[in-house]
């Protein structure tokens, strides 16, 4: 077996890997979780999926990301209330993990969406190390098939 067929392989399930997510779920925010704080639904490294949503869309015991403004930056946590606060709606949230519900309110601006997927333990793909791994597969597979292909050229003339 020629070593351009050999690298193929890692190549393409490289590439769809990577690309697969953006594919499947265009249109919609892919995000991998960090913490515990949502335990047993949401564990580090799940990739989940965020459709758009209006705040008047969500609804007590969805789970939600939004913008927490601190530095947390992005949560995904569970609604617990949802009320009326200066004449807007607000959610109140709280991670299932987590003892206390979340010191914040989340307005329809701070709002990401409703969390409508989750794919367990495949966000790991899409983070640091193996990310950059699966770059390098590309990279390496790509500059040695190209190698391969150049040189079978020069033989052939």
């Amino acid at each position: 077996m020629k070593l351009k067929n050999l690298l193929l392989v890692p190549l393409v399930v490289a590439v769809l890997v990577l690309i697969f997510p953006f594919v499947a779920f265009a249109g919609d925010h892919i995000m991998v979780t960090t913490t515990t704080s949502m335990l047993p639904v949401l564990k580090p490294n799940d990739m989940i999926i965020v459709q758009k949503a209006s705040i008047e869309q969500i609804k007590e015991g969805d789970i939600i990301a939004f913008d927490s403004h601190m530095e947390m930056g992005i949560v995904a946590h569970r609604v617990i209330e949802k009320s009326e606060k200066d004449g807007s709606t607000v959610v109140d949230t709280k991670g299932d993990n987590n003892e206390e519900a979340d010191p914040w309110y989340v307005t329809g601006d701070d709002l990401i969406g409703k969390v409508k997927s989750i794919i367990p333990g495949f966000g790991i793909v899409l983070v640091g190390p193996v990310r950059y791994a699966l770059v390098a597969v590309i990279i390496i597979s790509a500059i040695s098939m190209m190698k391969d292909y150049f040189t079978e050229s020069k033989k052939k003339k």
